[in-house]
């Protein structure tokens, strides 16, 4: 197919979905592919090139919350589908998002439009049952996690692994997964970072237990010290206000690469930071925030994993611990800790393996990987 008038619609629905797009749309640009670029994204697509019908990134809810934008949503795939049968695009790609992004995927499969969908949606771990609406209508799924591409082959879907987008900007990661604290001072300083997301629910829900946490540890080692990082200015305020006069705080500059490599062990929410965090190196405990009513009643009993984190369903195993839900189990996420900290070689395997783990996400170039696959269904 020649290049001229190449028009590609592109979907992203949440933030990170949003910077993921963004990456791919550039790798297009570095190889030399001249694109028109239509979609539904935010601030990050819009700068790369992507004309936008609508933001729904700025709306981006979870659980609950979604429920009052069903109308905002409704109206939006209305608009999706006009557009994709008015300007007829050689590919639909969407971005994470697959409850809404399936939609999409839908109406492109209608009109005969080739279909991608990047970030695998995780029927592994809790709807399985989802696969056939997959199988039936996307052409290709880029997977981000090694072990997905082989399940969703067992469904005949058509998957391949890229690696995973956190890391296209991986030599940013390079210093803190190789650095090793060798400083005999330096050791004697115990770091904990403290990173409870990004997202407003998970903040509010667990970023005042992470302090009693602290204020916990703090009683029992003479010298500790906790680290945090923010995604932006107006979380770093939230973070920052009120700290109790018994810890001490440092807000990173860098973000999470720069607290990780600093921590001797992070205590983090659930979610891909876990990713970039074992990357790093750094021996976590991860917390699950989830209303409990939501857990009893919905969550544990669609499950299909054993773990849920993404360290441990990587490993196959409960390489570090995990509380699900953690229901404010302040009491319990201190001793632990406690008892990592005070046994240093542990946490030496526990880094090392952790290294050796995600290896296979930080060594592939997923943007590269993702737009290879895009230029085979389109025939560029």
């Amino acid at each position: 197919m020649a290049q001229d008038n190449i028009k590609i619609f592109i979907s992203a629905a949440e933030v990170s979905g949003d910077h993921h797009a963004a990456r791919l749309m550039r790798q297009f640009t570095k190889d030399g592919k001249q694109i028109e670029w239509h979609g539904l994204g935010g601030e990050a697509m819009e700068a790369a090139g992507c004309t936008l019908l609508d933001n729904p990134v700025s709306r981006s809810a979870m659980l609950a919350h979604a429920f009052g934008q069903i109308g905002y949503y409704w109206n939006l795939l209305a608009k999706v589908k006009k557009h994709l049968a008015e300007t007829r695009p050689q590919l639909v790609i969407t971005v994470d998002s697959p409850a809404w992004n399936i939609h999409i995927i839908k109406a492109a499969k209608k009109l005969g439009i080739p279909t991608m969908q990047y970030v695998a949606p995780q029927l592994w771990a809790w709807a399985p049952w989802r696969a056939s609406k997959w199988r039936n209508n996307a052409d290709k799924i880029a997977c981000v996690l090694p072990f997905e591409p082989d399940w969703f082959a067992a469904k005949n879907i058509s998957a391949e692994f890229v690696g995973h987008p956190l890391f296209d900007d991986r030599p940013e990661f390079v210093p803190a997964a190789s650095q090793e604290n060798d400083n005999e001072e330096e050791s004697k300083q115990l770091t904990v970072a403290l990173l409870p997301g990004s997202r407003k629910a998970e903040i509010e829900e667990l970023w005042r237990p992470m302090l009693e946490i602290a204020k916990n540890l703090s009683k029992k080692f003479d010298s500790i010290t906790f680290l945090t990082a923010a995604a932006n200015d107006k979380i770093a305020s939230q973070l920052t206000q009120d700290i109790p006069d018994e810890i001490s705080l440092e807000l990173c500059k860098e973000g999470l690469i720069e607290a990780t490599a600093r921590a001797d062990l992070a205590i983090i929410a659930s979610g891909t930071a876990t990713l970039e965090t074992a990357v790093a190196g750094c021996p976590m405990i991860v917390l699950y925030h989830v209303p409990g009513w939501q857990w009893h009643l919905v969550g544990k009993h669609i499950l299909t994993v054993n773990h849920i984190s993404l360290v441990n369903i990587l490993a196959n195993k409960q390489l570090v611990p995990e509380f699900v839900p953690f229901a404010s189990r302040t009491k319990e996420v201190t001793e632990t800790a406690t008892a990592l900290l005070n046994n240093p070689a542990k946490l030496e395997v526990i880094r090392k393996e952790l290294k050796k783990l995600t290896r296979p996400l930080a060594e592939n170039t997923a943007s590269e990987n993702t737009a290879r696959l895009a230029y085979d269904l389109i025939g560029i």
